[in-house]
């Protein structure tokens, strides 16, 4: 059984930075724990981030959202607290991807490299549960329709609770599990 976990742009602009939110700190200790539980397991952890150049406010991303974010190489980039040493000293069956919008076009590829096929398993936990959680929830069910996607739903956050929890609803509909 091959268990992989998405851990969706826990990044410190996300967290405290320029798309911040209140209480997305406080997804840390969680994160961290279904992180080290998943590889005690033998399963595997891809980390996305989120990635922008700095002529960001150009791309078409950044004329709808004009808020300047997660720029290649600077502090707001960088995975939040103690998950960051995950991108600064790799370790085996823990991989990093950098996205440069909403859903990754290469998650799928980095998953079946990850876990030297496809998985049977998929969790997400991370931010922003109605943008990227939700966009990369569908990417990884559309191309793994044998294995289990599901969410959980104590680890994901937004700052919009309305738009989240209606998300939530619409990956229930589509057969992805939301759970604790």
């Amino acid at each position: 059984m091959k268990k992989l976990l998405v851990v969706v742009d826990y990044q410190n602009d996300f967290v405290v930075g320029a798309l911040g939110f209140e209480g997305a700190d406080q997804l840390e200790p969680g994160i961290l724990s279904e992180v080290e539980t998943v590889l005690e397991q033998g399963g595997f952890v891809l980390f996305t981030r989120d990635t922008h150049p700095q002529t960001y406010l150009e791309t078409r991303e950044g004329k709808h959202l004009p808020i300047e974010h997660c720029i290649a190489e600077t502090k707001g980039h960088a995975l939040f607290g103690r998950l960051h040493r995950y991108e600064e000293n790799p370790v085996p069956h823990v991989s990093v991807i950098d996205k440069p919008t909403f859903g990754s076009p290469d998650i799928a590829e980095k998953a079946r490299e990850l876990c030297g096929g496809e998985p049977d398993q998929i969790a997400l936990c991370g931010l922003v549960t109605d943008i990227c959680v939700i966009a990369n929830a569908i990417i990884l069910h559309s191309h793994f329709p044998l294995a289990e996607v599901s969410v959980i739903e104590s680890l994901v956050g937004s700052g919009n609770e309305e738009n989240a929890g209606a998300s939530l609803r619409i990956l229930q509909g589509m057969g992805i599990e939301v759970r604790g």
